[in-house]
């Protein structure tokens, strides 16, 4: 258990959240195309949120302290590689008040994963 920041676990974290996200999507995707569930925002969302958290859980949990800032920067990272490929693939910037809240609730679920991983590395 290493007390110094490991910006290393950072981007791991970033990638886990995005690969975590994208098979998940993928499987709503196969979801909704063989069932007549229609889609839902709140899906998309609770995809993004739950990817961030459980990325931020295992960071944390391998950095055994820091937890906040690690999930901080997961979720800060995750919307910032969000961005830059809605960028890549939209003709239209997103709207402040949209990035506003992809902010907040990648901070929180990240904040809230990376306290959560140092206290499972505790326990």
């Amino acid at each position: 258990m290493s007390k110094s920041f490991q910006l290393s676990l950072v981007f791991k974290g970033i990638l886990l959240a995005a690969i975590l996200a994208l098979i998940l999507a993928l499987g709503l995707g196969v979801l909704l195309s063989l069932t007549s569930i229609t889609e839902s925002g709140l899906a998309v969302t609770g995809i993004m949120v739950f990817s961030i958290f459980i990325a931020s859980v295992l960071s944390a949990r391998q950095a055994g302290s820091k937890g906040l800032y690690y999930g901080l920067l997961i979720g800060l990272g995750y919307v910032v590689l969000l961005l830059l490929v809605a960028g890549i693939f939209r003709d239209t910037a997103p709207s402040p008040l949209s990035v506003a809240e992809k902010l907040l609730q990648a901070l929180v679920a990240g904040g809230i994963g990376g306290i959560t991983g140092v206290l499972l590395s505790r326990g």
